[in-house]
């Protein structure tokens, strides 16, 4: 693409910028052409990250009266390419990942989006475990055998400023 269709390309952009420099856009949501959809005003945008089907869909199940836009993956590398490509308030993430342990992987998210609230999930706590999730920037530590309830607390307290 010439120097010319991308200035073309950028003049042509039907685009309100009066929400990003407001504060009200994620840093995320203006860095990729997927991006060229209009959010709907207020839409609150879900992330759910877990390696264990059933989790994902049974948490998606139980926010479904909630009106939030939601979408799922299994691993870490499914929510860099998620987190990259859209723009999501909250990030429902399970400390057992494939690749890394999840609280491990909270930098690197935070990093594509430094306003992003992580609710870091296990099935298994301990104190040692705690203390490395609660090391990070998140926002709530679930641990799953307490309900899906507070966990549903938490994400909706996560659009709360």
């Amino acid at each position: 693409m010439s120097l010319t269709n991308i200035l073309f390309d950028i003049n042509n952009i039907d685009f309100d910028f009066s929400a990003f420099a407001a504060g009200t856009w994620h840093t995320n949501c203006l860095k990729k052409s997927t991006r060229n959809f209009a959010m709907a005003e207020g839409e609150k945008r879900v992330l759910i990250i877990d390696p264990d089907p059933k989790e994902r869909r049974d948490l998606t199940q139980h926010l479904k009266n909630e009106n939030y836009y939601i979408e799922t993956g299994k691993n870490l590398s499914e929510a860099i390419k998620k987190i990259s490509e859209g723009c999501f308030d909250c990030l429902v993430i399970d400390i057992d990942l494939p690749e890394m342990r999840g609280y491990e992987a909270v930098p690197i998210l935070k990093n594509l989006d430094s306003k992003l609230k992580v609710i870091m999930t296990t099935k298994k706590n301990t104190k040692r475990l705690e203390a490395k999730v609660r090391e990070q920037d998140i926002f709530f530590y679930f641990i799953k055998s307490f309900g899906k309830d507070e966990l549903k607390l938490a994400i909706r307290n996560a659009f709360n400023p």
